[in-house]
C-alpha cells in the first residue's frame, strides 16, 4: 500500500476539505452580516440573501450530507424541492415588490 492511498491520508484530506467548506460558510455568513449594516436596496439585498442561502445550502448538502459522493438520483431528489422553493420564493418577492 502506498502512502498516498493510506486511510490516514484520506482522513486528513477529508478533514482539510471540511475545514475549507467551513471557512467558505463562515465567509458567506460574514458577508451576509455585513450586508445588514450596509445601505443596499431591499430588492437587491433579498436577491443576494437568497443566492447566499442557496450557496450555503449547496455546500452543506454536498459535503456534510455527502451528496457529492452519492448517486446522482439522490442529488436530483434533493434538488427538486430546493429549486421549487427557490422559484416560489422568487415569485413571492417579485409580487411583493410593488406593494
Amino acid at each position: 500500500m502506498t502512502s498516498s492511498s493510506s486511510p490516514s491520508t484520506y482522513g486528513a484530506s477529508r478533514a482539510r476539505q471540511h475545514l475549507l467548506v467551513f471557512a467558505a460558510l463562515a465567509v458567506i455568513t460574514a458577508i451576509e452580516i455585513a450586508m445588514t449594516q450596509a445601505s443596499i436596496a431591499a430588492s437587491l439585498a433579498n436577491a443576494l440573501f437568497l443566492a447566499f442561502s442557496l450557496a450555503k445550502a449547496t455546500l452543506v448538502a454536498a459535503f456534510f450530507m455527502h451528496l457529492r459522493d452519492d448517486s446522482r438520483i439522490y442529488t436530483a431528489i434533493f434538488l427538486l424541492p430546493v429549486v421549487l422553493v427557490l422559484a416560489f420564493s422568487t415569485l413571492m418577492l417579485m409580487s411583493a415588490g410593488g406593494h
